[in-house]
Formats: C-alpha cells, structure tokens, sequence
C-alpha cells in the first residue's frame, strides 16, 4: 500500500493506493471462503459465485481459463485437418505447433486439448461446450417481439464469424452508386461496422466460463 498527501481546493486529502493481492480472492471470515466473497459492480457490492470465484483465483496464478488441461481426453479429439486448412493461408501446421499455439498441454505425462484447443478445433466441443455456437436473428421493427428469420451458426469459431456475417449481410440493403468511370457499392450497414464488435466480437470477447446461452 502506498499512500500521499495531495492538495484539494482549500484542503488536503489523503490517497491510498491498494495495490491488487497476490492472494485473492479475499472473503468474510464469517461467511468463510465459499459464501463471504464480493466484488465491486458499479456503486453496490455484489457476492460472487463459485465460476467468479475460480476465475479470480486463476488470474492470481497468472493463469488463463483457455489453457487448462482437459484430462479426460487425448488430443486425437482435436480436429488437425481443420486447423491446418484454417492456418494454410499463414502457415504450414504440424502438429507440434499444437503444443506452441496452447491447443495441447502435458498433463501427467501425456498430451491433451486444452479449453482453448477443445472449443476452437474440437471434434465433439459441443458436448463438452454446448454454448458454443451463435445464434443468429432478425427482428420486426425496434423490438423483438416477432422474428422474421433465425439461423443456428454451429461451423468451428474461426468460421462461425464469417457465417454470422454473411447473415447480416443478407439482410442488409444494398445498392449501388453509378458515377461517371466507376460503380461503387453502397450499404445500408458499413461492413467495417459489423465486423468488429457485433460478429467477431460475440466469440472473441465472451467468457467461456461461466455457463449461458449461445452467443447471439
């Protein structure tokens, strides 16, 4: 902790500076470790649950929830053709590079997926991540209570964004301007606005911890 003395209008104030404990998460004694930890949500104190919990335990560790080991299988469940045709554009894949790019991880002395490798090249993923897919909806009007078309994007996440864009855009208008040497297209949607945040940004920035709905 580190504290100073900083001047504020007509007075003086004292900051403390509390730096991030190596060993969180920290909880009510009375409560004990499982029902006594909060955090911090907007203005009000929130109690976190058991997922949270484990979430701030790992990143005390300077752990990732992606790499954690799957034990209970090998990593033959990984899907290396799909991974080399997907990397194929970048670079050639061996299977060594599994282990490099965290697909794979020693555990008790042998090979097997981690998290990360399991929902991106997983071979049955959705069994062992039944969240792991996107559903995709277009509504009537400015509410949702009437859809006019829906699709279920289950491909691999790497092509997952693709598909989910194509859906946007075939529901998006499009036109064209005519100028006097060249045509130039014209959307209703910028593509530069949709592929960002909404598509790539569902698979890219959820949290695959924490037990939901699809990525919509």
């Amino acid at each position: 902790m580190a504290f100073e003395i900083l001047p504020w209008r007509r007075t003086q104030i004292l900051a403390l500076q509390v730096h991030p404990s190596p060993s969180r998460p920290h909880h009510l004694s009375r409560e004990g470790p499982a029902a006594g930890v909060y955090v911090r949500v907007g203005s009000t104190n929130r109690r976190a649950d058991a997922e949270l919990i484990e979430e701030q335990r790992r990143f005390a560790r300077g752990e990732g929830f992606d790499e954690q080991p799957m034990p209970g299988i090998d990593s033959e469940a990984l899907d290396f053709r799909a991974a080399s045709e997907l990397f194929a554009p970048y670079r050639k894949l061996a299977r060594r590079d599994l282990a490099t790019l965290r697909f794979v991880t020693d555990h008790q002395g042998r090979k097997v997926p981690t998290v990360g490798g399991m929902i991106l090249f997983g071979k049955d993923r959705e069994r062992h991540f039944p969240d792991a897919w996107i559903q995709a909806s277009r509504f009537a009007g400015t509410d949702k209570s009437r859809i006019v078309d829906q699709a279920e994007i289950r491909s691999l996440p790497a092509c997952a964004s693709d598909a989910a864009i194509a859906f946007v855009q075939k529901h998006t208008l499009h036109g064209a301007e005519i100028g006097p040497v060249r045509r130039k297209e014209r959307w209703s949607l910028p593509p530069a606005a949709v592929r960002p945040r909404p598509c790539c940004g569902c698979c890219a920035v959820r949290s695959w911890t924490r037990s939901r709905a699809s990525s919509r």
